[in-house]
């Protein structure tokens, strides 16, 4: 089983094993987002490129004020070389000449902890884990990939909630390093994302 589909699997049955307990705790819904990303680390431009992505969401009250909530998204970052990128790849398997513009699309699932400390504002916290579906770049002049597959991160944001209708604001520290290119340099993504959630049930 591929790891897209085993991160499916566990969203499935999430979404299954709490509908079957206690249904009117939960709550799901849809939500768009555009990203501001950027990766830290030597060769790559550390600056922030808009994105976008989309997704599912539910969330199941523990208690009076608490929910979990496991997400399911896929997000498109947009990454740029640095000019410098050949003063630490060239003589690895770095690519002289590189392309400048890098596409990563990612599978992520957040499995986020909500504490709403009004009914209409919410604070959300949690690991992001990640799977690279679609990568559009030639950084390697192997063919490899220049990135890992997988990305862990820590996630923290806000949301606001009117109805079924929300509005939120998140941070994303990647804590994995992805640099696929050299052993010798860390690469390590940053994310702010800016979104509407709305709620089917």
């Amino acid at each position: 089983m591929t790891q897209v589909s085993k991160l499916i699997a566990i969203m499935t049955f999430i979404f299954f094993s709490s509908r079957i307990s206690l249904s009117q705790d939960l709550h799901y819904g849809v939500k768009v987002d555009v990203n501001y990303s950027t990766i830290q680390g030597n060769g790559i431009k550390n600056e922030l490129n808009l994105g976008y992505g989309g997704g599912v969401w539910i969330n199941y009250a523990v208690a009076p004020k608490i929910k979990l909530q496991p997400e399911l998204s896929l997000t498109q970052y947009n990454y740029l070389k640095s000019e410098d990128f050949d003063k630490y790849y060239k003589n690895d398997v770095g690519r002289v000449g590189a392309d400048k513009d890098i596409r990563l699309a990612n599978l992520n699932v957040p499995l986020l902890l909500r504490y709403d400390i009004m009914p209409w504002i919410s604070l959300l916290a949690g690991p992001q884990f990640g799977v690279t579906v679609f990568e559009d770049e030639n950084l390697r002049k192997d063919g490899v990939k220049g990135f890992k597959n997988t990305n862990i991160g820590i996630l923290g944001g806000v949301q606001a909630t009117v109805g079924r209708a929300g509005i939120f604001g998140r941070f994303t520290r990647g804590l994995t390093n992805i640099n696929n290119v050299s052993s010798k340099y860390k690469w390590n993504s940053r994310s702010l994302e800016f979104g509407l959630s709305l709620g089917i049930k």
